[in-house]
């Protein structure tokens, strides 16, 4: 996997870091993940929407509700590739 430009971008983004920081090992709705951090729910929605288009969360369909949580294999990959590339420096 190599590490693409959006999504160093995705990762840029105080707000969006918050959003990964507190969902956390949670599954969240934008409602809950709003209350629990500084961002507005619209805010929320936006930038989940960001995250989710490269890959950094998932979403799961309970009822009305839309559920976030972190993609883990993504996460753990940007981690092994970040760490591969700061060895061949």
């Amino acid at each position: 996997m190599k590490i693409k430009i959006d999504l160093l971008k995705a990762l840029g983004d105080k707000r969006r870091l918050e959003i990964i920081n507190t969902i956390g090992s949670k599954k969240l709705n934008v409602t809950e993940i709003a209350k629990n951090s500084s961002v507005s729910r619209s805010t929320v929605s936006h930038h989940l929407q960001i995250l989710k288009r490269n890959r950094l969360v998932n979403s799961h369909q309970v009822g009305k509700e839309i559920y976030y949580s972190l993609n883990t294999k993504t996460i753990v990959k940007i981690a092994e590739n970040l760490l591969n590339f700061t060895n061949q420096i």
